[in-house]
């Protein structure tokens, strides 16, 4: 069972920054080489942490290869929060 973390204890960052961490991390995987972009979405904050998710790789990846790179990323969302992005 995951710990609940508050998002006011996670350090907030832009869309930007929380992608190219992503592309970052996903390059340094044997199968994300080739990736180009990683996008994320926001996700509904109600149930808490985390309030963002990986939504796609570009280009995509074959299954097997495309699993490897999002395990390596499945820490980031609860390591990072989405900043708020209205203004």
């Amino acid at each position: 069972m995951k710990p609940k973390v508050a998002l006011k204890h996670m350090p907030a960052k832009s869309r930007d920054w929380l992608e190219a961490e992503c592309l970052k991390v996903a390059r340094q995987t044997r199968s994300g080489h080739a990736i180009e972009r990683v996008t994320v979405r926001r996700l509904s904050s109600k149930n808490g942490p985390p309030n963002w998710k990986v939504a796609d790789l570009i280009p995509q990846l074959a299954v097997q290869f495309s699993t490897d790179v999002r395990a390596a990323l499945a820490h980031l969302p609860g390591k990072y929060a989405l900043e708020d992005e209205r203004n």
